[in-house]
């Protein structure tokens, strides 16, 4: 995406004035697509204090008194800020961090009036509590609060995930935890009474827990209906737990998905029938372009990922929230991005609006936004952002395309497929997109297309690349908004094959058939076995390996097939992975240890700082280890370890320098 902006407004230390439309491209010199401004408060103003970076955020509204209260994690603290008139918010207070050290990870929710947070690389800061009532008596200057309780039955943590309907925490990634809570699972915490929290329970079956949402499940799997259940990111899988008994939890099910680098946060759609998630470390890495992960959990045992979502830019994807039909992400260096849901039980995602809070660069560093709280009744949304501060924004969506792009012949000869536009907007131009499992790629006329810069895409022959694609329109208008139509798809014409596979217990793996528009289907398993004519097949594999499983869907316009790689050897075997590497001491001070067991085929390591920087990397294949890596002179922070195996196997380990 082309940075268009005017900087001079990121310099000044509050932006206070009245709604700033997004006009052209441009809101107070921000990038934009239908999201408006209201304000700005920078790092240093927020702080009080130079050289502090912006992290969480979460929102509070005073049942008393109806003001809302954006809540914004800091390095060295949490801030409460007014923003009842959001084009001119007001702090309030700050309370500072438990330990007075600061932490470039602080997380925050709110349950019952009261504010829960946690710091992450920061021993001995446990869970502050914060009664957030006290906000109505402060005072004309900026209040320094101390916490009204505190919680230590954890040293420190990466995140604290509330379920308000139970009035229970659940601490994630935490680190000298007691009750038997090692494993950096979810650590449970009773805050019914909220200036009390008692220790509850704990799941940590799966190991480490990055992010998670619980609820009271509501969705229509009936074994689970009325049960707390946790939805959780486990570092390679999405992993689903039953909380319901907090002295025996359980797991119900996790799964891996291609091309994972590392499963970070998630949110469910409000009939609990998906589940939307994103992966923090694949753009750039596994994959090109931000990619959104689509899971449809109507059957909790057996979550299957419908498909994956690319977005135009290449931008490291972050924290995201579903909310009345929308997806809002907040994507490292593209700032906020609104997709609209409506369509998810067909895979099909389209982004509807955004706004850059960090115009300095569109790359897969970790700058930009952090997090969002599209939750206000009041449609203001607050928006952190690691470098630029506090954001205040509301869309401002107009449902511009009216007719989506549809395929309606077999796949003989032309076809057209258009898009089309409510007359009251102007169109500056189109772009047609062809999508398939990968980044959009825009098209241009040749002997195959033709109309690629108008309403009309008109499709000459119907083969080959075509019949494995999906096609989409970018319209521009004349006022510098931008929508996506969805993808089209073939109700009627020749059968869009796909499917997703899940595996089970020791070689099984799970075929969900996915195609649109199929009579039936054939499966080739690539091992020589039979082929299946089931729709949703169970196969068992002999051996651990790579195999080419192919899957044909017919109807009466004819046949598609549908192929992928699946690497049985290297998702299957993510545990023995784990189990066969060790790096130690986590937390680390000055030497840090990379061992492996006697059967590791372990063969190289790269070490990436949180910017994503290469800070070290090594082939072990002519070394002996343990390796020893001196880490005395690194800056404090998180560190990422990537390992590779010599059959293809991937492994991501999380570090802690002190």
């Amino acid at each position: 995406m082309t940075k268009l902006f005017t900087f001079l407004a990121i310099l000044l230390s509050v932006n206070v004035i009245a709604q700033t439309p997004c006009e052209n491209g441009i809101a107070n010199g921000y990038p934009c697509n239908q999201v408006d401004f209201y304000a700005n408060i920078n790092n240093s103003t927020l702080s009080g204090s130079s050289g502090v970076e912006s992290n969480d955020i979460w929102g509070w509204t005073d049942p008393q008194t109806n003001i809302e209260y954006a809540i914004i994690g800091q390095t060295n603290g949490t801030v409460f800020v007014d923003i009842s008139n959001p084009s001119s918010p007001t702090i309030i207070g700050r309370l500072p961090s438990y330990t007075g050290n600061s932490s470039s990870w602080r997380d925050i929710k709110v349950y019952n009036n009261h504010a829960f947070i946690v710091a992450d690389n920061n021993s001995g800061h446990g869970m502050q509590v914060f009664d957030l009532t006290r906000l109505r008596n402060a005072g004309s200057s900026i209040a320094t609060f101390d916490h009204d309780a505190h919680y230590d039955g954890v040293s420190s943590a990466h995140n604290v995930v509330i379920n308000e309907e139970t009035g229970f925490a659940y601490i994630v990634g935490a680190r000298g935890a007691g009750n038997g809570c090692g494993q950096g699972g979810l650590h449970i915490v009773n805050i019914q009474d909220p200036k009390n929290p008692v220790f509850a329970g704990c799941f940590d079956s799966d190991g480490y827990t990055h992010d998670a949402q619980c609820v009271i499940y509501n969705g229509p799997d009936s074994d689970y209906q009325g049960m707390e259940i946790c939805f959780n990111a486990n570092e390679n899988t999405v992993t689903i737990a039953n909380v319901n008994d907090k002295n025996n939890t359980a797991l119900i099910a996790k799964q891996g998905y291609p091309q994972s680098a590392y499963s970070h946060q998630g949110w469910l759609t409000e009939d609990h029938k998906y589940f939307i998630s994103g992966d923090e470390l694949d753009e750039g890495s596994t994959v090109n372009n931000t990619r959104t992960l689509i899971w449809d959990v109507t059957d909790l045992d057996n979550p299957v990922l419908i498909t994956q979502y690319f977005s135009d830019r290449a931008a490291i994807d972050h924290n995201l929230y579903v909310n009345n039909e929308k997806v809002y992400q907040s994507n490292y260096t593209t700032g906020l991005i609104i997709l609209d849901s409506k369509k998810a039980e067909n895979g099909n995602l389209r982004e509807v609006a955004y706004f850059d809070t960090f115009p300095q660069s569109d790359n897969t560093s970790f700058n930009g936004t952090w997090s969002n709280y599209p939750f206000f009744s009041s449609g203001v949304i607050a928006v952190s952002d690691i470098n630029n501060g506090l954001f205040l924004l509301r869309e401002s969506i107009s449902e511009i395309i009216t007719d989506h792009p549809v395929f309606t012949a077999c796949g003989t000869g032309e076809q057209s497929i258009s898009v089309g536009v409510d007359a009251q907007f102007q169109v500056e131009s189109y772009q047609w997109q062809r999508v398939f499992n990968s980044a959009p790629i825009n098209l241009e006329d040749d002997e195959v297309y033709s109309g690629t810069n108008s309403s009309e895409l008109t499709i000459s022959s119907i083969s080959g690349n075509v019949l494995d694609s999906r096609f989409r329109c970018k319209v521009q208008l004349t006022n510098g908004e931008i929508a996506y139509s969805y993808y089209s798809n073939s109700p009627a014409g020749v059968p869009e094959a796909y499917f997703t596979y899940n595996f089970g217990e020791e070689k099984t793996v799970y075929f969900i058939n996915r195609s649109e528009n199929s009579t039936n289907v054939e499966w080739d398993f690539g091992d020589g076995s039979e082929i299946s004519i089931e729709d949703n097949p169970v196969h068992v594999y002999q051996e651990p390996g790579e195999y080419v499983v192919t899957m044909t869907a017919y109807n009466e316009c004819g046949a598609q097939d549908y192929v992928e790689n699946i690497n049985f050897s290297v998702l299957s075997n993510h545990q023995e992975l784990d189990e066969a590497v060790n790096i130690y001491p986590n937390p680390v001070q000055d030497i840090l240890k990379i061992n492996k067991s006697e059967n590791s085929n372990l063969s190289a390591y790269k070490i990436l700082d949180i910017s994503g920087r290469t800070v070290l990397s090594a082939d072990l294949s002519s070394r002996n280890l343990p390796e020893e890596i001196n880490t005395s002179e690194w800056e404090s922070g998180m560190y990422l370890v990537l390992l590779s195996f010599e059959d293809g196997g991937k492994l991501v380990k999380k570090i802690i320098k002190e």
